[in-house]
């Protein structure tokens, strides 16, 4: 046996791990995926927008 022992890496798991039985946590978990993912559109559409905005208008943009 090798040392350190070689521990699988979190790919792995995610890969060789058995499907989820629980309803709700599947549904947590996708609520979470989808806020996750629904920030970080929203912060990147932002950005893109400002990046516009300033190239567009030679200023900052309006704040709300």
């Amino acid at each position: 046996m090798a040392w350190p022992p070689r521990w699988p890496t979190a790919a792995a798991c995610l890969v060789e791990s058995p499907p989820m039985e629980n309803e709700l946590v599947k549904r947590l978990v996708w609520s979470g995926m989808l806020a996750g993912v629904g920030a970080l559109s929203t912060i990147i559409a932002n950005k893109i927008a400002t990046a516009l905005w300033v190239r567009l208008f030679n200023e900052d943009p309006p704040d709300h």
